[in-house]
């Protein structure tokens, strides 16, 4: 408490011993320090860390476990996402998915930060470029360029100045935070 004093009857309040005990009772409970640390770790999603992250991830829908593909095909259905490959760098599609092909995996506290703040912001977006534009530039912030095309066909393209990783081309195509407009068709594409 910040007034001691002021939660005790006035026929104690000159009581020595009582005085002295509530004051070193303060002092040995002072949440102040707790609750700091509470608010660090866990309300604060800038400086959130494990749990308190995991919470946030609860909060706005996502996991820390995303599901990766380890296997890269050459193929038709890779032509419009960010896992095609050219000639002579990936095996034939054989037109099954092996089990073995997907792996889960768990993003770090940074990654999965940016996850969270990307599934905040797609939650309350309008589906306009200019906001799925803001959306990417806070999940790929410093990386490099990244931007949303409209084709004027009813479909968009998400476009990428650099090479995501294996971990963000799973958080971009399958996590399902990148929002698309309703009867909109996505490609995505690499462009640098």
């Amino acid at each position: 408490m910040q007034n001691v004093g002021q939660t005790v009857l006035s026929q104690y309040a000159c009581s020595p011993s009582l005085n002295a005990l509530l004051e070193g009772w303060n002092q040995c409970f002072d949440p102040a320090q707790s609750i700091e640390n509470w608010f660090a770790s866990i309300w604060n999603i800038e400086t959130a860390q494990g749990y308190g992250l995991d919470v946030w991830g609860r909060i706005v829908g996502v996991s820390r476990v995303l599901r990766m593909a380890s296997g890269q095909y050459l193929g038709f259905a890779e032509a419009n996402d960010l896992t095609e490959q050219g000639f002579n760098t990936a095996p034939s599609y054989a037109g099954r998915v092996v089990v073995g092909d997907f792996t889960n995996c768990s993003l770090s506290d940074a990654g999965f930060r940016q996850l969270i703040y990307a599934k905040a912001l797609a939650n309350i977006t309008d589906c306009s470029v200019l906001s799925l534009n803001a959306i990417l530039r806070t999940l790929f912030a410093g990386q490099g360029d990244a931007w949303v095309e409209d084709n004027a066909n009813m479909s968009m393209t998400y476009a990428f100045g650099f090479g995501p990783t294996d971990v963000q081309v799973s958080i971009i195509e399958n996590a399902g935070v990148l929002p698309r407009p309703a009867g909109v068709a996505v490609f995505y594409s690499i462009r640098g």
